[in-house]
């Protein structure tokens, strides 16, 4: 069984969440899409699109490679962070180990986290619960994937907020990997790799190849009347962090 069948990566995949505070009657609609695509010669980064209503509130990026899926940078509004190392969200043995962690800087704030699997929970779903610890406090995440689907649900407790986001509709496939050569038969994850940090440099100056495709899919109506304050809060989080940064050196014109 593949790791990647357990977050689906191809161009136009599509996730709905409905999103509330935690004791909040009060919810949002998001949207999460993956607008473009980067292939490497022996990976693929992938750049997620948050979306409320018709309006873009956040980034990310995720890198596919032999060893896993990466988590790579996040952008609010127009501040850009980039982990360095890249964050292991998903080993390529996550399925056979019950724990990894990851530690370096979220832009230039040092920050711990630590990865535990709590393994099947109910048909084809993980429950993956991990803590992330910097200066500003202690946040704990639970995430459940399921196979052919990705992210079912999310609790977040952070130093600011708490929420629960749970599916509400998806349209996805699967991308096309078969020039990686995936790492399948090591007998352990080994966290000393490194992975492509050299490379980081040589991404942010290369020409993008860019796939969008039209902000069509973003109309809607039934994600029109869902926007309120809410949305503030469930950002707070990374804006607080963001603003006490001094942010990284990119071309913003990749997002």
């Amino acid at each position: 069984m593949s790791f990647w069948q357990y977050f689906p990566l191809n161009l136009k995949n599509l996730w709905i969440y409905r999103t509330s505070e935690k004791f909040s009657n009060e919810s949002i609609l998001t949207r999460v899409v993956i607008n473009e695509k980067i292939p490497f010669s022996d990976k693929i980064i992938y750049i997620f699109s948050y979306y409320l209503d018709d309006e873009e509130i956040k980034k990310e990026s995720y890198v596919l490679q032999r060893d896993g899926i990466f988590l790579y940078a996040r952008k609010v509004e127009n501040n850009l962070v980039v982990f360095e190392p890249l964050v292991p969200f998903l080993p390529y043995n996550f399925m056979d180990i019950d724990w990894w962690s990851w530690e370096g800087k979220v832009g230039f704030l040092q920050t711990k986290i630590v990865f535990k699997n709590q393994k099947i929970v109910e048909e084809n779903t993980y429950k993956i619960v991990y803590t992330e610890e910097n200066k500003f406090g202690k946040s704990e995440y639970t995430v459940f994937i399921k196979k052919n689907v990705g992210i079912v649900k999310e609790e977040a407790e952070t130093p600011f907020v708490g929420y629960v986001s749970e599916l509400e509709d998806y349209n996805v496939s699967f991308d096309d990997f078969s020039f990686i050569e995936f790492k399948y038969d090591e007998p352990e994850y080994q966290q000393e790799e490194e992975y492509f940090v050299d490379e980081i440099e040589e991404f942010l100056d290369e020409e993008v190849y860019e796939n969008s495709y039209s902000d069509d899919i973003y109309s809607e109506e039934d994600y029109r009347n869902e926007n309120d304050d809410l949305s503030t809060n469930l950002l707070e989080d990374d804006q607080i962090l963001e603003e006490n940064e001094e942010g990284e050196n990119g071309d913003e014109n990749r997002w």
